[in-house]
């Protein structure tokens, strides 16, 4: 065989390798590898296109696919009844609620971790700031009354609601 048919022969085993050839090119590798006679590099490429005789009498017995279905366990079927699924949920959520709640115990207080100290070098200063607050509170509070006695003066004179 000449050089070139090696070539060939690389060149078509380099595309069979990379999944690029076609039936027509794979035939012509099994014909190429039937021979008696290949080149020695190529001989070891031989067992992957020649079926041997005694590989190409086995036979599948007709019970095959039976004998090996019977031998295949099926997967058990595992079903959570409304009733466990929310005895789950409940002891997840009691878990969650339980955890939340001791963190939230165990959570520094914004109020307990501020140390007591002066907002105010001047205590005439925090006279007045003191006053001007709740003089703000005081007269929000009359408004809040002045409201409630309007709103309930139609009442009164309906006879249903008396003050003192």
């Amino acid at each position: 065989m000449g050089e070139m048919d090696n070539q060939k022969i690389r060149d078509l085993l380099q595309r069979y390798f990379e999944a690029e050839t076609d039936v027509a090119e794979e035939r012509q590798l099994k014909t190429y590898f039937k021979r008696d006679q290949i080149e020695p590099e190529f001989e070891v490429y031989r067992d992957l296109f020649v079926l041997s005789e005694s590989d190409r009498q086995i036979e599948i017995s007709p019970d095959f696919e039976a004998r090996v279905l019977s031998g295949i366990k099926p997967a058990p079927v595992v079903r959570l009844s409304v009733r466990r699924f929310l005895a789950v949920a409940a002891s997840i959520t009691v878990l969650v609620l339980a955890g939340w709640w001791i963190w939230q115990q165990n959570k520094p207080s914004s109020q307990a971790n501020m140390a007591m100290e002066d907002t105010f070098e001047d205590p005439e200063e925090a006279y007045r700031q003191v006053t001007a607050a709740l003089a703000l509170m005081s007269s929000t509070m009359e408004k809040g009354q002045q409201m409630t006695i309007q709103s309930v003066a139609p009442a009164q004179e309906l006879n249903v609601i008396q003050m003192n």
